[in-house]
């Protein structure tokens, strides 16, 4: 029995494993609709459906989907209804991780505004103190 066989890994590169590469663009105008929320589930379905207990963070999946539709995500579960009895239960949940991307980009955006803006101060300043060293 040969016991010195090898297996080779082969690396993989986001670009060969990523295709229709394209960058975000107006992101801030996306989160600025997004509600961001505190809540608590209700008590009756934190056993039934398996939710956290206590104070919560996110948003109501149904106005995320207005927003960004490919971030929510739906989930069936199964819930007891009775001895021997279960009923389905749609669940949406925001795929929080989706929507990284998109707060980076509203940070770049708004980092872009403000250095815009510095800028333009800047120019009026110069302005002002030339007006006001003028005869």
């Amino acid at each position: 029995m040969n016991t010195n066989a090898s297996a080779q890994a082969k690396k993989a590169d986001d670009s060969e494993l990523k295709k229709e590469i394209t960058p975000l663009t107006n992101s801030l105008s996306y989160i600025s609709k997004l509600q961001p929320l505190s809540f608590r589930y209700s008590p009756e379905q934190i056993s039934k459906l398996n939710l956290p207990a206590g104070q919560q963070y996110g948003f109501l999946s149904e106005d995320v989907q207005k927003v960004i539709p490919g971030i929510v995500k739906s989930e069936n579960k199964m819930i007891p209804r009775g001895k021997n009895a279960f009923r389905t239960v749609e669940m949406k949940n925001v795929d929080l991780e989706s929507l990284i991307p998109m707060l980076v980009g509203s940070i770049q955006e708004q980092q872009a505004e403000i250095e815009k803006l510095k800028s333009e101060l800047q120019s009026l300043k110069s302005m002002a103190a030339a007006d006001s060293n003028a005869p």
